[in-house]
């Protein structure tokens, strides 16, 4: 069985690219993370790297899935009392493994705008310092994206606002430290490059 949905797979990647429906790429890019949250108030730099494909439907649509290794960044900002404790800031890398589904239309011929679903699976989470870490994070996140593309032959270049819907805090940590009412939910800017494969 396996055997005939790898072939499946096969045919059907074959026929789409020989109709010109589909292309596979590879991009790199910047995320600029902030977290809606008293603690965590600015925008912080990290990376992104991955494959995106292309597959062609009609009058100007397509559809955009990617696989993207994607790491988030967070910086906390100490209160007084926090500062008067000599406890020192924290720095989370939280690293994704994100799967974005973008629906594409093509505005012109070389720009499309972007939209759809996107959810990550954090497959590891490291703090700066010696210290133990004061924050435990959720294992998934569900976002909207948006965005546009603009297509320089064989390149592509692009950028995105990804918003995210749910707090990226476990639900056992926040069940547990009831006096925080702060909401942990991303927005993030990805600005990046792309190569065509085929």
């Amino acid at each position: 069985m396996k055997k005939v949905f790898i072939s499946l797979f096969v045919f059907t990647v074959v026929q789409l690219n020989a109709q010109k429906k589909l292309a596979v790429g590879f991009k790199v890019g910047q995320n600029f993370s902030k977290v809606d949250n008293v603690a965590v108030d600015h925008n912080t730099a990290s990376y992104h790297v991955g494959a995106t494909v292309q597959i062609g439907l009609s009058n100007g649509f397509s559809i955009a899935p990617d696989v993207l290794l994607s790491q988030t960044k967070l910086e906390t900002t100490l209160t007084a009392k926090e500062i008067l404790s000599n406890l020192k800031p924290e720095t989370y890398q939280l690293s994704y493994m994100t799967i974005p589904v973008l629906l594409q239309y093509s505005v012109v011929k070389s720009i499309l705008i972007q939209a759809g679903p996107q959810y990550g699976i954090l497959l590891d989470q490291t703090k700066d310092g010696p210290d133990n870490a004061r924050v435990a994070f959720s294992t998934g996140e569900f976002s909207l994206v948006g965005g546009g593309k603009l297509n320089l032959g064989g390149f592509f270049v692009y950028g995105r606002y990804v918003v995210g819907m749910n707090n990226i805090v476990s639900s056992s940590q926040l069940a547990n430290n009831l006096q925080d009412q702060s909401t942990w939910k991303t927005r993030q800017w990805q600005l990046g490059v792309g190569v065509k494969l085929f």
